[in-house]
């Protein structure tokens, strides 16, 4: 028994052996990453719409896409659009088609949405202005949240390819 067990293990070690002779070894081998070429990141900065509020760019352009920061309902000069839902949502569209323009890229070319909300019960209103916006129908996702940058009731952060 003990010599049967022997002959087994002594056989699986050489095909082991030949295994490892027909595999080369790793560093041989030729990587089957892609080859990442560095992208150039850029700000983009409009004067058709407001100013950002801080420390941040209105967007960020880089590798064949404009991350755009949040937007708020604001007019050209700063100041906090107060009336409809629909009046929001209508600043944010006007301030989102300037900065993208300004980016090379346009609303046809939106590809995420993410909606954040005090109160998720206005989505509707909302939707009545942002469907015919974005008729490509982009990814969206919603948010209620409890608080949001300068008292706002909405905020909306896209993403667009060039």
């Amino acid at each position: 028994m003990f010599r049967q067990a022997l002959r087994s293990s002594t056989n699986a070690t050489r095909r082991l052996q030949l295994l490892s002779r027909s595999v080369e070894p790793r560093s041989r081998m030729v990587s089957q990453q892609p080859t990442r070429e560095k992208s150039t990141v850029g700000s983009v900065y409009t004067d058709k719409t407001h100013r950002p509020f801080s420390h941040y760019s209105q967007a960020i352009k880089a590798a064949g896409h404009v991350w755009l920061s949040g937007q708020i309902p604001a007019d050209s000069q700063g100041n906090l659009i107060t009336g409809s839902v629909a009046e929001k949502t209508q600043a944010i569209i006007r301030n989102t088609e300037a900065i993208l323009e300004e980016a090379g890229s346009s609303l046809d070319r939106v590809v995420k949405v993410v909606v954040y909300v005090k109160d998720a019960s206005i989505m509707p209103e909302f939707s009545k202005v942002y469907d015919p916006a974005f008729p490509q129908k982009p990814a969206r996702s919603m948010a209620e949240v409890t608080k949001l940058p300068a008292g706002v009731d909405i905020q909306v952060d896209l993403i667009a390819v060039v």
